[in-house]
């Protein structure tokens, strides 16, 4: 399939990776980015990269190689169990549990969050803009669990986002992170970046990784528990990049327990995900009321603080030092 665009006044300045992902609203941005680096998309005959900026009069060529993977398509899944903590005529906010991911990807096409909005509130199959996301305003990490809302129609979907984007929302996370924090209270103010197309680093990566385009991001936390070995603490991100708050601890020497991708090695076999929970949300909501949901604990993070694994890893950890 081939498709061909002149680009106008109202879409100069935009990169081209993001043009094309409001063209093709079945295909992931990822997998439109690879089309343009194998040189299947060219701006006037020639081949740019995704964060090409589009000018008046640049004419675009896409070829499409379509495979029972490439298109995404949203399906409603009644078999997804959702958990409603409130709901209203303008939002639905669900306590998400681990294991589920918020929207449809090349690596999870279904068996999403959005799967199971869809099915519970088919209404808002066109609301927002993205339809792999109908009614998402923000996200949680796959193995990240606790309070996320989602919105029933356009206008509160503007409504939310204009908050999140302008730091308006309170955030709170609790995340048991590895050995002693010193200071009780504390700000991570430092920006984040991408490296190679997934991993998210920190500002001062280590020797021979470049960073490309950082943005800032500020974390506010203070220490609920001391463990041994470990510290509980409450996090409350004032931005919201991807990975902030795993990336940001991991920056300071702390790590989140379980994170398999930021991690330490000895503490990803402790739990099957990172111990990373969004146990509050205060916002103010379309019909003017401002709210604070929570969300406890769940079982699986509860059991692992009362259990004995902790201990003994930190007896473990001892015999060898």
């Amino acid at each position: 399939m081939e498709k061909y665009f002149l680009i106008g006044k109202s879409e100069e300045k935009i990169r081209l990776d993001k043009f094309l992902k409001n063209q093709f609203k079945n295909f992931s941005r990822a997998y439109l980015q690879k089309l343009i680096k194998q040189g299947l998309v060219l701006v006037n005959n020639r081949a740019v990269k995704p964060n090409y900026s589009l000018r008046v009069g640049d004419k675009i060529g896409v070829q499409i190689i379509e495979t029972p993977t490439s298109v995404l398509i949203l399906e409603p899944d009644a078999t997804i169990p959702l958990e409603i903590l409130y709901e209203d005529n303008d939002v639905i906010v669900i306590n998400k549990q681990a294991g589920l991911s918020v929207h449809p990807s090349q690596s999870t096409p279904k068996g999403t969050l959005a799967n199971a909005l869809l099915a519970r509130y088919p209404e808002i199959k066109n609301v927002g803009e993205d339809p792999l996301r109908p009614g998402i305003v923000h996200r949680l990490d796959k193995d990240t669990s606790g309070v996320m809302i989602a919105v029933k129609n356009d206008r509160a979907f503007q409504f939310l986002k204009n908050q999140f984007q302008g730091r308006q929302a309170i955030k709170k996370y609790v995340a048991l992170v590895s050995d002693r924090i010193k200071e009780r209270r504390g700000i991570i103010s430092e920006p984040i970046g991408r490296f190679k197309t997934k991993q998210i680093v920190g500002a001062k990566p280590r020797k021979g990784l470049r960073v490309k385009k950082t943005r800032p991001a500020v974390t506010e936390y203070e220490v609920l528990k001391y463990l041994d070995g470990y510290t509980l603490v409450a996090a409350f991100p004032k931005t919201g990049r991807m990975h902030q708050l795993r990336v940001h601890f991991a920056f300071i020497g702390h790590p989140i327990v379980g994170d398999q991708k930021y991690g330490l090695k000895k503490d990803r076999l402790l739990l099957n995900r990172q111990f990373l929970h969004a146990s509050e949300l205060t916002l103010k909501l379309p019909n003017g009321q401002t709210k604070t949901f929570k969300s406890d604990l769940p079982a699986d993070l509860k059991d692992f603080l009362d259990s004995d694994i902790l201990l003994k890893s930190r007896n473990k950890r001892n015999k060898h030092e």
